[in-house]
């Protein structure tokens, strides 16, 4: 019997090929080879991904000539195609299929691998062989034992898989094609300016975007609140440790309480212990990875991006060093035998040890996580290899692997064990208390550093009596809400139900692409184009840009992939919501309209960012005095420039810190006066700056425009004033 097997990419094929036996490579072009493997009279077919897309058919073709509304409701708006590079893989498998009595499915065995399987390949597979017989090959991983085991064991088509990715496709094609060219033709002239050609609309990547800017919002908005801590540094045995006021912190109409309270005990010498009690905590081992937890894990320590993150998993997958990488799993079935895993990671240079002692003491039971899906078992590394194997293809797939691999063999370790001692004192008869958490053994975290929190120094208390070195009354700053990170955007995703383990990534790479945000120090930041299209469309079409919407869409693909709903229903009910949706935008366009006419972006490159920082100052420039002038952000500098493009005067503006532009004048100049907030080694400053005095005193280095330099006047609830 004649079969062909399917398969996504061509490691994956040849990995495939090889694990069946001996195999014949049949090269059909430079870049395309199938695997025959005579013992079993089977073809290997790889694919390059998908094969297929959805595009605007030709009666759409034109962006001006066409109403977007009717991509929603036209049936014949959209249509499946293959991609550019398709035609010769659609040849083989045409070619191939017509001899063969069996098609076996083994493309990546997840939603996007069952769509390019079933719903890209199949089709044309059935064209020439209606006849064929149908069948999967579901891998968890490309080693050899298990590539024959499910071989011998192959499943029926997850066609319900496919039908979820199918929907997913279609949606997102008839929602992005309809948006995308509304908002774009809308904001054509907008575009023009910023020398942008169009901009993405998408009902994850546009609600991500809107998610990004209320964060950017909260930091805008937030103002710094002090609050006073009185701490005081208490000498043992052998250093110092720190005691906390239990009234910590004392807000800003408490500061006269803290003030007195500080007063009556700043020159004490001795705190009495009034109690000393500890007690032993257990800390459990992390539980298995899945995708999701996978990802925050690396974006987290290696500081990568999401995507990269992915893509090197990936390229571990089809290099057989670990398991498939894309689970929602993060329980093991109760047969997953990991007992040769162990064995064979006991030998390695690093990681020998402790495995050892694992197998020693028969730890290969690891910890259970919260949820079995049933595609695939956690992440999990399949081959022992020192970091010089040549496997590995850079740097980042040794660090990547040695990150999965300790938190694997995290799972079977021992409880680490903490020690937690708790001091009551006095300080006359002001309560103080103090917290030391000592690490006493290491258990899990001997392996996985990583996982460690901040640890104290263990110390012993007998005496009653604690010396002091010193008390301190210290005034703080309230913080705002930190921006995103690829970790908390993950997390963030996954917490609105916002794309899936496998897009999520590739969705923040999109709105980078798209120039609306920009990551910066491992940080996201909206940009210019970004903030103006959220900030317009929350007025106009709020109800798309919420997750509740997105939500929604995602619970009905997920009720097809579990053959509860029907793909076409799904589709169907989708669209209906969304024409809703678009309706409203048409009916609150004319406003949007308004809004792009009266807005003149700043003319610099599209690297500039727009921070939590003033748009425009209320002083005239100081030169032409015909104009404001307008806050610039580059990479490296900032400053105002005048708005009027006639005039060139430019003032630069400190590197770092938070602006603030106060509703007060300098007394001197009559230009605004600037709050700069910043913060370092840990504790909050801020000081008021006169841009125009400031560039002045550049040639005399005279310290001029720092207002708490200036002799004369001094700012006293955000107003410049006669000292």
């Amino acid at each position: 019997m004649t079969t062909i097997i399917v398969s996504e990419k061509n490691k994956a094929a040849k990995a495939i090929a090889e694990a069946l036996g001996a195999i014949k490579t049949i090269s059909i072009s430079k870049r395309i080879d199938i695997y025959y493997v005579s013992a079993k009279d089977v073809y290997v077919i790889p694919l390059r991904g998908h094969i297929c897309e959805y595009k605007n058919s030709s009666l759409f073709k034109s962006w001006t000539k066409t109403n977007p509304r009717d991509i929603i409701t036209n049936p014949k708006a959209i249509e499946k195609v293959p991609i550019n590079y398709a035609a010769p893989y659609i040849k083989i498998l045409k070619d191939y299929s017509k001899k063969a009595d069996l098609c076996i499915i083994g493309t990546d065995a997840d939603i996007e691998g069952c769509n390019i399987g079933l719903y890209d390949a199949l089709p044309y597979i059935m064209q020439v062989n209606a006849k064929i017989v149908v069948s999967q090959l579901w891998l968890s991983s490309l080693q050899k034992s298990e590539i024959q085991q499910k071989f011998n064991n192959l499943i029926p088509p997850k066609f319900s898989w496919g039908a979820s990715g199918e929907a997913r496709a279609i949606i997102d094609a008839v929602i992005g094609f309809s948006a995308t060219r509304e908002l774009t033709n809308t904001l054509r002239p907008l575009l023009n300016k910023f020398k942008i050609r169009f901009t993405s609309i998408g009902r994850v990547q546009t609600c991500l975007l809107y998610l990004i800017y209320l964060r950017e919002k909260e930091i805008a908005k937030f103002i710094p609140e002090p609050y006073f801590n009185i701490d005081a540094n208490l000498i043992h045995q052998t250093g110092f440790f720190n005691a906390h006021h239990e009234k910590n912190p004392f807000k800003k109409e408490f500061e006269a309480i803290a003030k007195i309270i500080f007063d009556k005990i700043k020159n004490e010498k001795i705190a009495k212990v009034v109690d000393n009690s500890s007690k032993i905590i257990q800390r459990g081992p992390p539980s298995p990875l899945n995708t999701s937890k996978a990802l925050v894990l690396l974006t987290k320590h290696l500081k990568i991006t999401a995507n990269m993150a992915l893509n090197t998993m990936n390229a571990l997958y089809l290099n057989q060093i670990i398991s498939y990488p894309r689970t929602d799993s993060d329980v093991y079935k109760p047969d997953f035998n990991h007992r040769p895993i162990l064995e064979q990671i006991s030998s390695h240079s690093n990681y020998g040890p402790y495995t050892q002692n694992l197998l020693k003491k028969k730890r290969i039971f690891p910890t259970k996580g919260y949820k079995d899906a049933g595609d695939h078992p956690p992440i999990t590394p399949l081959e022992s290899l020192e970091p010089s194997n040549p496997k590995f293809e850079n740097k980042l797939q040794v660090k990547v692997y040695d990150l999965l691999t300790r938190h694997y063999l995290a799972l079977f370790g021992e409880n680490a064990t903490e020690s937690k001692q708790i001091l009551k004192l006095l300080i006359k008869d002001e309560p103080f208390k103090s917290e030391i958490v000592a690490l006493i053994t290491e258990g899990f975290l001997e392996i996985a550093p990583f996982l460690k929190p901040h640890y104290d120094k263990m110390i012993q208390i007998i005496a009653t009596d604690i010396p002091i070195e010193k008390i301190t009354l210290e005034k703080k700053f309230t913080q705002p809400p930190p921006r995103y990170t690829d970790s908390s955007l993950l997390k963030l995703m996954e917490k609105n139900n916002l794309g899936t383990k496998s897009t999520r990534p590739l969705i923040i790479k999109i709105l980078q692409t798209r120039e609306v945000i920009k990551r910066i120090k491992r940080q996201y930041l909206i940009t210019e184009l970004g903030n103006f299209i959220i900030e317009n469309l929350t007025k106009v079409w709020l109800p798309f840009l919420k997750p509740d919407f997105t939500r929604k869409v995602e619970e009905k693909l997920e009720e097809i992939k579990d053959e509860k709903r029907n793909m076409a229903d799904v589709v169907k009910e989708v669209k209906k919501d969304f024409l809703d949706l678009f309706d409203k935008f048409l009916s609150h366009k004319k406003n949007l309209l308004r809004e792009i006419n009266n807005y003149d972006p700043i003319k610099i490159p599209n690297t500039a960012i727009k921070l939590s920082q003033p748009s425009v100052t209320s002083s005239y420039c100081p030169v032409c005095k015909s104009d404001k002038m307008k806050f610039i952000n580059l990479k490296n500098k900032r400053f105002l420039v005048c708005n009027n493009d006639t005039c060139k005067k430019f003032l630069s503006l400190p590197k770092k810190g938070r602006l603030n532009l106060l509703d007060s004048t300098c007394s001197i100049c009559g230009f605004n006066v600037f709050e700069i907030s910043l913060r370092r080694n840990n504790k909050y400053y801020k000081y008021y700056l006169c841009p125009k005095c400031w560039n002045e005193s550049f040639n005399s280095n005279n310290g001029k425009g720092f207002c708490s330099n200036c002799e004369e006047y001094c700012i006293i609830d955000g107003k410049c004033v006669k000292k």
